[in-house]
């Protein structure tokens, strides 16, 4: 088989591996590219094989345990989205309203309703304690270290 369909292959197997992201089809493109390196140095298609077989196993066994174990942490504990907030200081943007405890807080640029349970002035630390919908309840950070 010509070389430049090993190539080819190899970098199917590479984008492939992008959608996939469990690093099985990037040994077997480094397989592709080994054996379409032994088709462009002239040797047969028995060695064709026997590197490709052999580069992507000895691949798969060796690099493929360690690039999981270091680049791909499956943990089940990382706060994503609204729950990363939980426990964050945010900024007042608004001071709250008297009557409804109602106000605006401001983190990472996201502009977000809150309800405070003391007054806070404009420019202010507080941290979130819970999020309930698009409502942040918050607290004064000097009033929670007391606690």
């Amino acid at each position: 088989m010509a070389y430049y369909v090993y190539l080819i292959l190899g970098v199917l197997c590479f984008i492939g591996e992008v959608f996939t992201m469990d690093f099985s089809l990037l040994c077997f493109g480094l397989g592709f590219l080994g054996a379409g390196a032994t088709a462009w140095l002239g040797l047969g298609f028995g060695w064709q094989v026997l590197v490709f077989v052999g580069l992507s196993l000895a691949l798969f066994i060796g690099l493929r345990p360690l690039a999981l174990k270091h680049l791909y942490h499956k943990d089940k504990n990382v706060k994503t989205n609204v729950h990363a907030l939980i426990g964050r200081s945010v900024v007042v943007l608004t001071e709250p309203d008297p009557k409804d405890h109602i106000g605006r807080v401001v983190t990472d640029g996201d502009n977000w309703r809150a309800c405070f349970c003391a007054h806070a002035k404009k420019g202010e630390d507080v941290r979130v304690e819970k999020v309930d919908g698009n409502t942040l309840f918050v607290v004064p950070i000097q009033k929670q270290e007391e606690k």
